[in-house]
């Protein structure tokens, strides 16, 4: 392979890891994001369960707030949870072929770098 292939090769590879790794730290940020929503809102949960029906409840909706029933409250906390946790387990699979991918590619890398090292050098044969 000629230095300006084996050049074009390299760059492509190492362009393949670094946006690999920005994947998989948004992924990760993405996670970290979801755990806390779902920490937050167990936090509100527990803080619901012990309040009494009667007291008013309001849910902020952009610059206002509507009253509510703590049955329509939890039911909310509960599917903001159940939504949390599917997008956890989509961006687990999604980190897993990312990963995946990221191996493939420094491996590929490791490759290249072999064999322009065991390559004989046409300038120095001369």
């Amino acid at each position: 392979m000629s230095d300006d292939t084996m050049q074009q090769v390299y760059l492509k590879v190492t362009q393949k890891i670094q946006e690999s790794q920005k994947q998989l730290n948004q992924i990760d940020a993405q996670i970290s994001s979801n755990q806390r929503d779902i920490r937050l809102a167990s936090l509100t949960k527990r803080e619901l369960d012990g309040l009494d029906n009667s007291v008013p409840l309001y849910k902020s909706m952009g610059k206002m707030f509507v009253q509510e029933s703590k049955s329509n409250m939890l039911e909310d906390i509960d599917k903001e949870t159940n939504n949390a946790n599917t997008l956890i387990q989509a961006l687990e699979k999604k980190k897993k072929f990312v990963s995946r991918s990221l191996e493939e590619a420094t491996g590929n890398l490791k490759d290249i770098i072999r064999a322009a090292q065991s390559a004989p050098r046409s300038g120095a044969s001369k």
